[in-house]
């Protein structure tokens, strides 16, 4: 009898304080939803994404030569250590008929980097294609596509140029929906790719070797054994083909060499004869005379020499052209730089890792102390009941299992829920908000044992454990005292009393106010800590949104006044030259730029960081195209003769201060070192400025410009293409980078953060809803005899309501102002590790930010006003008041 009325009393218990039940089951709902989910999010991210690097294999490492890979560079490669499978192809640059999108044509792939389909077949014949699945809202199945090829200097390598369209397939080695690389033709960049049969090619060489290593095979591309051996593979296949560069210019040398040696050697043969031929004429004339026939004879010789001397000058040409051959470029890549989109799906999984390890850890937090108090209340108020049960033989194991299953249902029921949608929901929104930029789909749920067990222990440590130790402490009195109410806490004078001027001229009320304040300290703490804790959740969360949604305002607006960087050739010839010319004043464009571009590269943070460094030709202009400046004093950075400028987020990256000297790597990997003048404001990319004689004296080269900034007369989207397309279409043409793409990039960036944050900011006025209720209850319940008081003493219901609240509106006002500096402290933090090795936030806080989390915490509070008028204006005054003794 006694067990069943002690579980109905359990019942009543949970039924009896249905609010009380719900808030504590919300809060830890709450916390370890958000624990659970930022701590699964990440993981959940890379497994989709390592599953599908695993089923189509991946290459682990892939070789491209900028004269392709012949029979001896193929042998070298199949030579190197630890290789399990070496996978040659073929591609080729293509433009579709629009003479804008360019596609990359890749052979279809045997072993390695295959390709997934999405819809149809592969192809089978020579004049079938597969096509990137992006394109299916412009392509259907069936459809003939006719593409046409780059330049080749006249010679095709591909031997049909319509393909039937079969199949649209998804590429492991292309990863990013916005960014598939650069290009030599269109626009001057990749718009996709496609997938034909390796037949279609006619080439001697090979385009492309991917490779994988044994010991690489089932470690995880996230485990930091993979990444170091990826390092050691690259390193070593560097140095294996570190020879190959100088010996493939002799081999492509050797053959027009030989025919241009025999042609020489027939040149001055018949130069030879047509000296004997003068001499004969010349005798001829000395017994003939100057007749007609001689005449005619002598202009026949002048003109074999005229032809002669041309063909002498066209053999000469073509033997300085083959001298001046560039060197063969050999690039070995691993997946990071190889792989568009690789490194930053595993930047932006990482980016969730870094948020997980702080907002839902100050979330729990405040609801662990929450859940403290609320529990200490709940026990205290039942001490009645204890003495009771008590009285009539319970046993304080008994007693105590009351408040011990109420505190873990309610906490297990919480958790229950919090852990379900945690692994369940808030995976799928963080990876749909990236989702938008990746090609990744249907991601796969982990379970994680480990998270839910800590979830579980915390949540039950909160309510079973404050149960327990308050419990224990009220059963050491007789029950004779537990039927006693517990005396309320004793007033004490407090230091604002001494300040005569001030407590003076206060009222009655305020008096009171500022007493109940302090003789209150632990729920004075932990109003202060809640409401601190979710303001600063809240700045943190604005912040960070603030933080990122003006990079592309600041970036392209502020900063950057170009809308494009066309690269030429580093030696045009005269007609190269004309023709850039006759563009550059075309009515398209509104202004220009002459610099010298290159590329330059360095690693740090374990990632391969490149440099774009740009020398520039008239400093006077050029800030009507590029501000540099520091972002904290406005100031304008001037270039000068002893150092460069870098941009803020790579002089982070390499640790480098104003006056430090660092060392860059070019593109053949020679070292250079460059001292720091100054720090300018970027907020994208990696950029370094320097003019033309310290340009001289690092590299020592003279200034030769092979780039121009251009602004347009029309930025749109359309108006850029055309112009890109106008440029690529000259011979000297490289390559173009338009801001345009980069806005793109930038804001597919954003929209993931800021989905996510969305989340975060809801949880966090949630938790602020939850907490300031909860403590206003508590503070209610604790006092409700004292506000019986002044009821029955004449104090009007709004008296009332002020009476208690307005130490609430009080200490949240001190909460804010306490969280506004957290929340400072976890911007700065969130906005150091957020951010790509790209990518620099803007680390000023908003006072809009400020005063937005703070009119939201302020709202919240004073809503709940109305709920504890509502409440307090029931309260029976009387039946309050009666002593229980």
């Amino acid at each position: 009898m006694k067990t069943k009325t002690l579980h109905k009393s359990i019942r009543r218990s949970i039924t009896g304080s249905l609010g009380r039940f719900l808030s504590i089951f919300s809060l830890m709902a709450l916390g370890v939803f958000a624990f659970v989910g930022l701590k699964l999010s990440g993981p959940n991210m890379r497994a989709t994404a390592e599953e599908f690097y695993a089923r189509h294999h991946l290459a682990d490492m892939s070789v491209t030569s900028t004269v392709g890979l012949d029979s001896s560079d193929q042998a070298l490669i199949r030579q190197m250590e630890g290789l399990q499978t070496a996978d040659f192809g073929y591609f080729q640059d293509v433009l579709l008929p629009d003479q804008k999108t360019a596609l990359r044509l890749f052979s279809q792939a045997e072993k390695l980097s295959t390709y997934e389909l999405v819809s149809g077949r592969m192809p089978e014949e020579k004049n079938e294609m597969a096509l990137d699945f992006l394109h299916q809202d412009k392509y259907k199945l069936g459809d003939t596509i006719r593409v046409t090829e780059g330049k080749n200097n006249g010679s095709s390598i591909l031997k049909t140029h319509e393909f039937k369209l079969v199949g649209f397939v998804k590429s492991s080695e292309f990863v990013d929906k916005n960014f598939y690389g650069q290009t030599n033709v269109g626009t001057g960049q990749l718009s996709g790719y496609a997938v034909v049969s390796p037949e279609v090619f006619q080439s001697d060489v090979y385009m492309i070797a991917r490779l994988s290593f044994k010991s690489m095979q089932g470690l995880s591309p996230y485990d930091s054994t993979f990444m170091s051996t990826s390092d050691y593979y690259q390193e070593a296949l560097k140095t294996l083909l570190a020879k190959q560069p100088q010996k493939r210019l002799m081999d492509i040398k050797s053959e027009p060499q030989a025919q241009l040696n025999k042609a020489l050697m027939q040149l001055t043969a018949e130069e030879e004869k047509l000296r004997e031929a003068k001499v004969s004429l010349d005798q001829q004339k000395l017994l003939f005379g100057n007749n007609a026939q001689f005449q005619a004879m002598q202009d026949s010789l002048n003109e074999a020499k005229e032809k002669l001397e041309e063909s002498r000058s066209k053999l000469q040409e073509q033997e300085e052209k083959l001298a001046h051959l560039p060197l063969p470029v050999y690039t070995v890549n691993n997946r990071k730089e190889g792989n568009p989109g690789y490194q930053n799906f595993i930047d932006n999984s990482t980016r969730i890792d870094t948020l997980s390890d702080i907002f839902p850890v100050v979330l729990f937090a405040i609801a662990v102390l929450v859940s403290l108090t609320t529990m200490t209340r709940f026990v205290e108020e039942e001490r009645g009941n204890m003495g009771l049960l008590t009285a009539l033989g319970y046993s304080h194991t008994q007693i105590r299992r009351k408040f011990l299953v109420y505190g873990a249902v309610s906490a297990c029921a919480g958790a229950t829920v919090g852990t379900i949608l945690g692994h369940i929901v808030l995976p799928y929104v963080v990876f749909n908000a990236y989702s938008a930029s990746s090609t990744f789909s249907d991601l796969i749920l982990t379970f994680s044992p480990f998270w839910t067990v800590v979830s579980f222990v915390i949540a039950l440590a909160c309510t079973v454990l404050p149960a327990y130790l308050v419990t224990q402490a009220e059963l050491r009195g007789v029950p004779a005292t537990l039927f006693l109410a517990k005396a309320p806490k004793a007033g004490s004078r407090i230091f604002l009393e001494r300040i005569k001027p001030i407590w003076s001229r206060m009222s009655f009320t305020y008096k009171v106010t500022a007493r109940n304040i302090f003789r209150y300290k632990q729920r004075m703490l932990m109003t202060i800590v809640g409401v601190a804790g979710c303001t600063a959740l809240l700045v943190m969360g604005f912040g960070i949104r603030d933080s990122i949604s003006g990079l592309g305002q600041k970036q392209f607006g502020e900063i950057l006044h170009y809308n494009m960087l066309a690269v030429s050739q580093k030696s045009l010839t005269q007609k190269e030259q004309d023709e850039l010319n006759h563009f550059l004043h075309s009515e398209n464009i509104k202004a220009y730029e002459t610099v010298h571009f290159e590329q330059l590269h360095q690693k740090a943070h374990n990632n391969r960081q490149d440099i774009s460094l740009m020398v520039l030709g008239n400093e006077q202009d050029f800030g009507n195209f590029v501000t540099l400046r520091n972002r904290i004093s406005q100031k304008i950075l001037p270039l000068s003769n002893q150092g460069a400028i870098l941009s803020e987020k790579l002089a982070g990256l390499l640790s480098a201060k104003v006056g430090d000297e660092v060392v860059l790597k070019t593109t053949n990997d020679k070292e250079v070192k460059v001292k720091v003048a100054g720090i300018a404001e970027m907020y994208m990319g990696h950029y370094m400025f320097m003019n033309q004689n310290y340009y001289k004296k690092v590299f020592g080269e003279n200034f030769s410009p092979n780039a121009n900034l251009l602004q347009l007369q029309d930025a749109s989207h359309s108006a850029s293409q055309k112009v890109a397309v106008d440029f690529m279409q000259s011979p000297g043409a490289i390559t173009v980078s338009q801001n345009n793409d980069l806005q793109k990039t930038i804001d597919a960036f954003l929209h993931g953060i800021n989905s996510v944050m969305f989340v975060l900011i809801g949880c966090a006025i949630l938790l602020a809803i939850i907490v300031i209720y909860n403590l206003t209850n508590i503070n209610v319940s604790e006092r409700i005899r004292e506000l019986s008081t002044i009821k029955v003493l004449g104090f009007y219901d709004r008296e009332v309501t002020l009476y208690i609240y307005r130490e609430t509106i009080l200490l949240s006002i001190l909460g804010i102002l306490v969280g506004f500096g957290l929340g400072a402290y976890f911007h700065h933090v969130i906005i150091t590790m957020l951010p790509t090795d790209l990518t620099m936030f803007n680390p000023n806080l908003l006072w809009s930010n400020l005063l937005l989390s703070t009119i939201i915490t302020l709202t919240t509070t004073l809503g709940l006003s109305v709920v504890v008028h509502r409440k307090l204006k029931k309260v029976d005054m009387l039946g309050t008041l009666k002593s229980i003794d």
